[in-house]
């Protein structure tokens, strides 16, 4: 790795009608012009990508000789412009533009890639799929493709807590934030100032999120054309990541070169990860050294899909890494696959739908010498699931936050719970598998919720994976079919990706509820889902519910995976994986009532940025509450407020917002030295 980098600030670039501020990273000893790595994203290049998180890897990937450019997308932060909706495909044409833009300078050799996490992943599959000349490959990590995924599930739900509460209000401050450095760059000041005075002419995002539902025409162009892509792709997610599947299927899509990285983690950087950190930077660079300088690095040597298996129970650190071909579906008509009916006794095998030679447990093999496979299941069953809005407090692990899994017990006894007897060897699952209900609903449009908990020897249980769905969209997102009400109907609910091994001695656990708070959230309103309402799950031996995922019973109580790879630690030999000038922490609190049965999630961050030009800080707290009797007492109040410090003085920014059933409001405030210079209110 080389030596100096020069950081070049007020870099603008035209862009159509607009200009782009961004950061240039120079490795100065690089002899003549290096290729250039762009990162295009919202979160504002003056502090938080150029002195924060993102700053370790931007300074390691031009020690490795990448000029290396944050840039501010059009509308945000320095730039000029004004977004009024988020997602469209002006968002992949930007970024297509500056890479042409880039590989006209003298300093670069023609050839860019891209990459970025979350939004900026969303912008490099945005601008691969235009097809720019220069563009080489893209490493997206923890990314969702398309736009209705950055507000509800697949399943149709609202993705309450990661975007209406953290993320929407994160944005809204944003929006109104002044330059770090205007005197840096003048025309930043320019570009805020008239940003402010468009604000009113527009709905808060949250607003457009609301009124579109997870099926309104206002997503139809806002879905990434990822099967044009035709440049290499290192795709990264984890686990833990709101955005698992949708890496597996924009990669499904994909006719070009790529390698899958999934491991342990939350929505953070892979050489950050608290589980499992990998050398991550190292592995980047080596993605970007193979297809823009034709170097033989041996990344494509590595097996398509490099996963990590979760052990003892899903804790934070055992596991290893393994290399696979293709990722496992139940779709794969030969692999190795388990199901389990659930009985009045728990979860039994159903040996029904696997196929021949798969290593399975069949009516003659037993769990720890029990009769959990040949549990008596003559009779139809029928199992009352009673809405509990509260569940969900004790198994949501909110990224951010470094807490250890949380205990699933509480939630486990407030569902419908199905556990196996003790596992006398180890069962695997890998892949993507479902839970198939038959239910009954009083309502055309019930939450159904369900939750695969690894229950160790001492009985605490830990989130393997989890699925919701609207039985409105049962079917997908492009297919509203309320559910008949008072008669029988099928509804499989997927889960998760994942991999993860129950151990000898653990019980696999299917829990079935109706609510997964404050993940997820069920928002009434015209076209909304039904709340509050008991729903039955039916099954019997001639037509199970189950569960079922593309797994094995391993024979050995500690096995050895033959495909199990190496995976280096991080590499901090010359340049550290942590921001120098960037401090900050997370919180997650949760409470329950005694006498309402309500329950209370609190997130609350903080973080500062000493900057060379001045200073950046910022602070939220998220809060949200349900009742245990009223589903539709659901409500999150959140703010988030920054100050930045810098030649002008001190500017305060606070961005609140409310939401709940029956009223949504957002309000944003700009100070200056005390001055309102901004504020603006809305409300639902």
């Amino acid at each position: 790795m080389t030596g100096r980098i020069a950081r070049h600030e007020g870099l603008r670039i035209p862009v159509g009608d607009e200009t782009v501020a961004a950061t240039r990273y120079e490795p100065v000893d690089e002899p003549g012009p290096s290729p250039a790595l762009l990162n295009y994203v919202p979160y504002p290049q003056q502090d938080s990508i150029t002195y924060g998180g993102y700053d370790p890897l931007n300074r390691y990937l031009a020690a490795r000789g990448y000029e290396v450019i944050a840039a501010d997308m059009v509308g945000t932060g320095g730039s000029t412009g004004f977004i009024d909706e988020p997602f469209t495909r002006r968002e992949g044409e930007e970024p297509a533009a500056i890479v042409d833009w880039l590989a006209d300078r003298p300093w670069t050799t023609g050839k860019v890639g891209m990459f970025g996490k979350s939004y900026g992943g969303i912008t490099a599959l945005d601008a691969a799929a235009q097809r720019p000349d220069a563009l080489e490959a893209i490493v997206p990590i923890h990314t969702p493709f398309e736009g209705v995924r950055n507000a509800y599930t697949y399943g149709g739900l609202f993705e309450l807590l990661t975007i209406g509460m953290d993320w929407l209000t994160l944005m809204q401050a944003l929006d109104a934030k002044p330059p770090s450095d205007p005197s840096g760059d003048p025309a930043s000041l320019d570009a805020w100032l008239e940003r402010l005075g468009q604000l009113d002419d527009r709905d808060p995002w949250l607003f457009q999120f609301l009124d579109a539902g997870p099926d309104g025409e206002y997503w139809a162009d806002k879905a990434i054309p990822v099967e044009r892509i035709d440049v290499p792709v290192l795709a990264v997610d984890g686990w833990r990541d709101p955005y698992t599947e949708d890496t597996l299927r924009y990669v499904d899509r994909i006719d070009a070169p790529t390698r899958v990285l999934l491991g342990p983690w939350r929505h953070r950087m892979p050489h950050r990860g608290r589980e499992s950190a990998v050398d991550f930077r190292r592995q980047v660079a080596d993605w970007f050294d193979r297809f823009l300088r034709d170097e033989d690095t041996g990344v494509l040597d590595h097996p398509p899909y490099r996963v990590w298996t979760e052990r003892e129970g899903g804790g934070t650190r055992a596991g290893v890494w393994r290399g696979l071909d293709a990722w496992p579906t139940l779709g794969d008509g030969g692999a190795d696959r388990m199901a389990f009916a659930l009985t009045p006794d728990g979860l039994a095998v159903d040996g029904a739908d696997v196929p021949d030679g798969a290593d399975v447990l069949d009516g003659d093999d037993e769990f720890d010498g029990s009769t959990a496979t040949a549990r008596e299941f003559s009779e139809a069953a029928a199992f009352a699931c009673e809405p509990d809005p509260t569940v969900g407090l004790a198994s949501v692990d909110p990224y951010g936050a470094a807490t250890a899994p949380p205990l699933t017990n509480d939630d486990d006894a407030r569902t419908l719970a199905f556990d196996t007897d003790p596992l006398d060897r180890p069962v695997e699952l890998t892949g993507t598998g479902e839970v198939e209900l038959r239910i009954e609903s009083p309502v055309p449009d019930p939450t159904v919720v369900v939750r695969l908990v690894d229950v160790d020897p001492a009985g605490r249980g830990r989130t393997v994976a989890h699925g919701a769905v609207r039985g409105a969209f049962r079917d997908g997102l492009d297919s509203r079919d309320p559910l008949p009400t008072d008669e029988e109907t099928d509804l499989a609910v997927a889960l998760e990706p994942t991999s993860h091994l129950f151990e000898a001695g653990h019980r696999i656990r299917l829990a079935v509820g109706t609510a997964l708070f404050p993940e997820v959230a069920a928002i009434p309103g015209p076209d909304g889902p039904s709340l509050g309402e008991p729903i039955t799950v039916r099954s019997s031996p001639a037509a199970p519910s189950r569960l079922r995922f593309p797994g094995r019973r391993h024979a050995a109580a500690d096995p050895a995976f033959a495909d199990a790879i190496r995976m280096a630690g991080p590499d901090e030999e010359r340049i550290s994986a942590r921001a120098e000038r960037a401090t900050g922490s997370t919180e997650w609190e949760t409470s329950r009532t005694h006498v309402s049965d309500g329950v209370r999630a609190v997130k609350s961050s903080e973080q500062r940025v000493d900057l060379p030009h001045g200073a950046f800080a910022a602070e939220s707290t998220h809060e949200a509450t349900v009742d245990g009797g009223d589903p539709a007492s659901i409500d999150a109040r959140n703010a988030h407020r920054m100050t930045v410090e810098n030649d002008l003085g001190t500017f305060l920014v606070d961005a609140t917002s409310r939401i709940s059933p029956s009223e949504c409001r957002v309000r944003t405030t700009v100070a200056h030295e005390g001055t309102t210079l901004y504020e603006g209110e809305w409300t639902r």
